[in-house]
Formats: structure tokens, sequence, C-alpha cells
């Protein structure tokens, strides 16, 4: 497999599972503890920004400008990261499918965050030879 397919495969699974996550937690924020009218605009804001973020990351990536896309994965990466945060405040009180992606969308930033590790170790060696 090639960088570019896993990251492919990676930013989309990164952004159904965020995607259909955020969307759940913005329609029903009164199942998530510590949600409330500031949450839902945090989520209408920082979604589509950092959604944009990781694509446009994939686009540098594709023109061979690695620095510039790992800086944007990493960027776009908390947005998967940050998801079990909602541990802190209590048990989300939310249908399976959807608690699902608590862990989904982690498994996602990790693994975007693996991702820039492994191709930034690459590119290293690529520019030593």
């Amino acid at each position: 497999m090639t960088g570019l397919t896993a990251l492919r495969l990676i930013l989309g699974f990164s952004i159904v599972s965020t995607a259909t996550h955020y969307t759940h937690n913005f329609v029903a924020i009164e199942d998530y503890p510590g949600g409330g009218a500031g949450i839902q605009a945090a989520i209408v804001l920082s979604w589509p920004a950092l959604t944009a973020i990781g694509l446009y990351s994939y686009r540098l990536y594709t023109q061979g400008r690695y620095r510039e896309a790992h800086i944007c994965l990493l960027l776009y990466a908390p947005l998967g990261l940050l998801t079990p945060a909602h541990f802190l405040y209590g048990e989300p009180d939310i249908p399976p499918v959807f608690y699902a992606t608590l862990f989904t969308d982690a498994l996602s930033g990790l693994a975007v965050v693996g991702f820039v590790a492994w191709s930034a170790g690459r590119v290293a060696q690529t520019s030593r030879r």
C-alpha cells in the first residue's frame, strides 16, 4: 500500500467517523454530559474547519509537500483525539452506534498521528539517500 492510499483510507475513515459523531453530538447535545449551546457552536465552527485542513493536507501530500502536509495532519488529528473527552464529564446516554464513534474517532486520530510518524520517517530516509 502506498502512502497516498493509506492517507486516503485514514482520512476517509476519519471524516465518516467524526461526521457521524459530531452530527449526533450537535443534534442530541442534551445526551452528552457537559454539552450546551457553546459546544454546539464549537462543533459548527471546528468540524468543517478542521476537516478542510485534513483535506488540504491530502492535497499537499499529493504535491509532495510532505512537511506542510504533516503539519496540517497534526492540526487535524485532535478532531478525533479529543472525542473521548466526553468521558471526563460522565457517561453519555446515547445509542450504541454513536457510542462506538467515541472510540472510532479516537482511533482515527491515532491513525492520523501514526501516519505522520511513519511518513515523516520515510521522507527522512529518502532525503538521506
